[in-house]
Formats: structure tokens, C-alpha cells, sequence
């Protein structure tokens, strides 16, 4: 794995002679010491991090009643593969699935009217019959039981990082496309698409070394 040049939260992973570009988790830093993401202040990566201003498109409308008065709206623009976030409010990176952001409009679906449905007359009730003294009562059949499928145990991903070093990257138990950050709080972060995660390198490859795909 080698440095990407002039971003400190990049880097290269080399497979088959060729650089793949990959990006480090928000808040954290390439590392060329310990060859993975980490904190900024143990991260040796000494590139400038591309600046965060922003483009700012102002637009300005008038305010209802007041002609004294009126709006001043500023947009403001992510930095350039980066996507807002409004559980983070921030831009962040949309390959680690941080980004709630839809750029497409969203067609609902049409609204059904409601129909009440028709009422229908009581049901008289029946007598029951009345069984003899001397006639022994028939048990019935009881109706199959269906055994309940038995469903997979939620993952605790701070109990996996309990038993490991401290900012470690370990993998997902039963998918290949994410992997765990054991930073102050235990993270699952995804791949890209096309990438599964390689606990051999720590680090997201077309080649997933190592890596179990479904529960023991």
C-alpha cells in the first residue's frame, strides 16, 4: 500500500501491478507506519489536506407583507466525489454508506382512496347439541404445529472489538463487503461495489483473501 499524493486521507492499494485509489474512513488519516487509516495525530502523512471551502451559489426572494424585508438563501456545495449528510451534517464520503442524500426526485406512489368495507347481517347463533350420558366424547385432531424458523442472533460488533487491538479493522462475520473499525466506538464501514473487504491486507481489494462470506 503507498501514500496517495497531496491528500492525507487517500491511498493505493497495488494488486497485479496495478494502483487501486482508496479512501480512509471521515475523521481519519493514512498512515504509511502502520499501513492503515488512523487518527490524525499518529498518522506520519504530511500533504496538505485539499481545502473544504465551499462553492456558494447566494439567491435572494422577497418576503410576503414586508416590502422592507426579504430572503437571502445560500447554497452551498460538497467538495468534489463527497455527498451531504443529514444524520452527520456534514459532506462525507458516499462509498462507506454515510450518505442519506437521494439526487434524483422520489415518485410517491398514488394514494389509494379508502373503501369501508360492507356490513353484513349477524350471524344467528346455533344451539349446541347436547351429547348423551353413555356416548364417550370423540377428541379431535389437533392442527399442525409448523416449527418457527429459527432466525440469525444480531451482530454486537463492540463485543467483537473487545477482543481486538485498539483502531484495528477487523472483518464482518457473514459479509464480504463490510468490515469493522474499532476506533472509541465500534464502526461498520463498507466496501465499494466492486471491492470486498481483505482481512489479509486490511484494506478493501478485488480479492477477498481470506474472507468468509456466510455464518459458521
Amino acid at each position: 500500500m503507498l501514500p496517495y499524493p497531496n491528500d492525507c486521507r487517500k491511498y493505493y492499494v497495488c494488486h497485479k501491478g496495478r494502483a487501486y485509489e482508496q479512501q480512509c474512513p471521515v475523521n481519519l488519516f493514512w498512515s504509511q507506519l502502520t499501513y492503515r487509516c488512523d487518527y490524525k495525530e499518529y498518522s506520519n502523512c504530511n500533504s496538505d489536506i485539499p481545502s473544504t471551502n465551499h462553492d456558494v451559489e447566494v439567491i435572494f426572494t422577497a418576503y410576503p407583507g414586508d416590502c422592507r424585508r426579504f430572503y437571502e438563501t445560500r447554497i452551498l456545495r460538497c467538495e468534489q466525489n463527497l455527498q451531504w449528510s443529514s444524520v452527520y451534517q456534514r459532506c462525507v464520503a458516499p462509498q462507506y454508506g454515510l450518505s442519506d442524500c437521494q439526487s434524483y426526485p422520489v415518485t410517491l406512489p398514488p394514494e389509494v382512496p379508502f373503501t369501508p368495507l360492507p356490513t353484513y347481517p349477524a350471524v344467528p347463533t346455533v344451539p349446541a347439541t347436547v351429547t348423551p350420558y353413555d356416548a364417550m366424547p370423540t377428541a379431535g385432531t389437533p392442527p399442525p404445529v409448523t416449527p418457527m424458523e429459527s432466525l440469525p442472533l444480531p451482530i454486537d460488533v463492540q463485543s467483537l472489538c473487545n477482543n481486538s487491538p485498539p483502531n484495528a479493522y477487523i472483518p464482518y462475520p457473514g459479509s464480504c463487503k463490510k468490515f469493522i473499525h474499532c476506533g472509541p466506538t465500534a464502526t461498520i464501514l463498507s466496501c465499494s461495489n466492486s471491492l470486498n473487504w481483505n482481512p489479509a491486507q486490511r484494506a478493501c481489494t478485488t480479492s477477498s483473501n481470506g474472507c468468509q462470506s456466510s455464518f459458521n
